[in-house]
C-alpha cells in the first residue's frame, strides 16, 4: 500500500513538473508585443509620377512603406484564405496574427506573431536578403528562428513584392540602393522631343 501510495505521489510530481514546464515553454515562445496586419495603402506609381513631375531622378521607400507594400502584397496573396478571418493562413495550421519590418541595408528583417493551430502564438524572427528583379522587389529567406532557436528555412517562401512602377517609356530603372530604412531607387527620365 505504501509503494503505491509513494508511485501515486511520484506520478502526480511528474506531471506537475511536465505541466510547468509546457507552460513555461508556452509563455517563453509567446510574442512580446502585439503586432498586427494593418497597413496604409501605398501607390507607388503615383509616388514615382509625383518624382517625374519634380523632375528628381530617385523613388525613397521608407521602411514604413516597406511594412505596408509587404503587408497589401500578403493580404492580397492570401485574399481567398482569409476574406472572414482577421489572421492570414501562411501554411497548413499557422496563421499571421501580425508583423514588422526592418530595413538593414540588403537585408529584411521580419518580426513575425503566428498561431499554430489556433492555440499557441510565438513570434518568429525571419531574415530576407533584398534583391531587384524589374519591377519587382524580391525577398529571399535567409534565416527562420524563434526566441533565437533556428527552425528550418524550409518554411519560408520567396516573397515577391510587385512594384507599379510608370511605363517604361516614362522612365526607367537606372540602379537600386539598399540603404538602411529605406530603398531608393533611381530612374532615367525617358524625355520624348515632338517637332
Amino acid at each position: 500500500m505504501r509503494i503505491v501510495k509513494r508511485l501515486f505521489i511520484i506520478l502526480i510530481i511528474i506531471l506537475l513538473l511536465l505541466g510547468g514546464a509546457l507552460w513555461w515553454l508556452l509563455s517563453y515562445i509567446a510574442p512580446d508585443e502585439q503586432l498586427d496586419m494593418s497597413y496604409s495603402p501605398i501607390d507607388v506609381k503615383d509616388k514615382a509620377m509625383d518624382m517625374v513631375r519634380k523632375l528628381k531622378p530617385e523613388l525613397v521607400l521608407t521602411e514604413s512603406d516597406i511594412n505596408d507594400l509587404i503587408k497589401m502584397n500578403l493580404k492580397a496573396k492570401y485574399a481567398s484564405s482569409s476574406s472572414d478571418h482577421p489572421n492570414i493562413e501562411i501554411a497548413k495550421d499557422v496563421s499571421l496574427d501580425g508583423a514588422a519590418f526592418e530595413l538593414e541595408e540588403n537585408k529584411l528583417i521580419a518580426h513575425l506573431n503566428v498561431t499554430y493551430k489556433e492555440r499557441i502564438p510565438a513570434a518568429l524572427d525571419a531574415v530576407y536578403s533584398l534583391q531587384w528583379q524589374s519591377p519587382n522587389l524580391v525577398l529571399r529567406p535567409e534565416s527562420l528562428s524563434i526566441k533565437g532557436t533556428e527552425l528550418p528555412l524550409s518554411k519560408l517562401e520567396t516573397i515577391v513584392v510587385t512594384l507599379d512602377l510608370p511605363a517604361q517609356n516614362v522612365v526607367s530603372v537606372k540602379d537600386v540602393q539598399f540603404e538602411k530604412g529605406q530603398i531608393k531607387i533611381l530612374f532615367k527620365l525617358q524625355f520624348q522631343i515632338r517637332l
